[in-house]
């Protein structure tokens, strides 16, 4: 049987909608889902099916006006974190009556009920200090919403819940990776969604469990901060991470097409090996030594610089020093295109001295495409100036990368 497991994280949850849309056009069947506080709402959407419901709650929900004014259009994670902070010193946590309301008219009873996905949360008893370890045939109908919002009581951040006396408070004091309670009930291939936020995460206690991890491939932001274009971003990284981990898109921080970064490598890839041996000189045993020595060039030389991991590496390190947004499927002409036109237009600055880049660089005075773009105009120099690109590439070797890779398509 094969699980969907969701980790708990706050607003980092809209990654799990967009892992839920390439799950549906990949067209992969889940027979159980058990999720850890947002991982247990979002869970729940996807046993009852509501996939446009749960996408509109993700991407039209005003999340701040469900716990309190003051956090209205709030992206500053500083501010937010100060806001928390009051609330939790005034108070057991912000009350979360508008999210409570939220969630029992998202969720359909018949439908969830009804559904053939089987179901499994996790909360933690404040009161008895005891995990809450529950699946569908054991939560009553009238109870399924106060459990999940029991799972998402962020405590001391958020108010606990009181069920029948007792006090509630988030999964993640227990298990945010929910994946022992999915393989309780049945579950024998796993795919299991990491949020990379705050909990206890407890080892898989069972070692024939088939577990593929979907993690994110970038920063998701902070769980406090419920920004809309962060939400619709994480959703759209979600849903890459996805395919390039089922094998349907390339790349590792971005996302290509499937295949292009190989037709890139077929086109590049020889010019790129000979122009990095050409622009650094490696013509001595020092030198090879000198490079050796690190790590980014350690597999590069190995490989006798014909290497695609490297190549591939160098413009996705170059698109993030140009910040190009990295939640696009990109056509690889289209992303070279985009690199070459940003690259031009940063501007064209005298060529620093040697000597003053690498006081720049003990400094960190310097934005990175500054070193990128004299790196480039060194490489644009006769062959007298190869020793002082050696001395560039040892001091700033993601940057010297991507400028060869801008001076091989270029």
């Amino acid at each position: 049987m094969k699980a969907l497991v969701l980790a708990g994280g706050g607003a980092k949850g809209a990654y799990e909608m967009g892992v839920w849309k390439a799950l549906r056009r990949l067209k992969i069947k889940i027979d159980i889902v058990t999720g850890t506080s947002i991982g247990s709402l979002n869970g729940a959407l996807i046993v009852q099916n509501s996939y446009y419901k749960a996408m509109r709650l993700w991407l039209t929900t005003d999340f701040y006006k469900l716990f309190g004014s003051e956090l209205k259009n709030l992206t500053d994670v500083k501010k937010a974190l100060q806001i928390y902070s009051e609330n939790i010193l005034k108070r057991d946590g912000i009350d979360t009556y508008g999210y409570q309301d939220l969630v029992k008219k998202t969720i359909d009873l018949n439908k969830f009920y009804n559904s053939p996905i089987n179901y499994g949360l996790i909360t933690y008893n404040f009161s008895t200090r005891k995990p809450c370890l529950l699946t569908k045939n054991k939560i009553k109908r009238d109870k399924l919403c106060d459990y999940i919002i029991a799972s998402t009581s962020c405590f001391p951040a958020l108010d606990m819940k009181e069920i029948d006396g007792d006090k509630y408070v988030d999964g993640g004091y227990y298990d945010n990776m929910p994946i022992n309670l999915a393989v309780d009930m049945g579950a024998t291939n796993v795919i299991a969604v990491d949020l990379e936020s705050v909990g206890i995460v407890r080892n898989v206690k069972d070692d024939n469990v088939e577990i593929t991890y979907i993690k994110p491939s970038c920063d998701l932001g902070n769980f406090l901060v419920f920004d809309q274009k962060l939400i619709k971003k994480n959703i759209a990284i979600g849903y890459n991470d996805t395919m390039k981990k089922f094998g349907k898109l390339d790349g590792d921080y971005y996302t290509f097409k499937k295949n292009h970064l190989n037709k890139n490598y077929q086109k590049y890839g020889e010019e790129f090996a000979y122009i990095a041996k050409r622009m650094i000189g490696i013509n001595t045993k020092k030198t090879l030594n000198k490079l050796t020595s690190i790590s980014f060039y350690r597999h590069l030389i190995k490989n006798n610089f014909n290497d695609r991991k490297t190549m591939n590496k160098s413009l996705e390190l170059l698109g993030e020093i140009f910040e190009v947004p990295n939640q696009k499927i990109y056509d690889i002409n289209m992303f070279n295109h985009i690199l070459k036109t940003d690259f031009a237009n940063f501007g064209n600055e005298e060529l620093i001295d040697i000597e003053n880049l690498k006081n720049l660089h003990f400094n960190q005075t310097i934005n990175r495409r500054h070193i990128v773009k004299h790196i480039y105009n060194y490489m644009l120099k006769p062959v007298e100036y190869h020793k002082q690109l050696l001395e560039l590439s040892i001091l700033f070797p993601k940057e010297f990368m991507g400028a060869l890779y801008l001076y091989t398509i270029s």
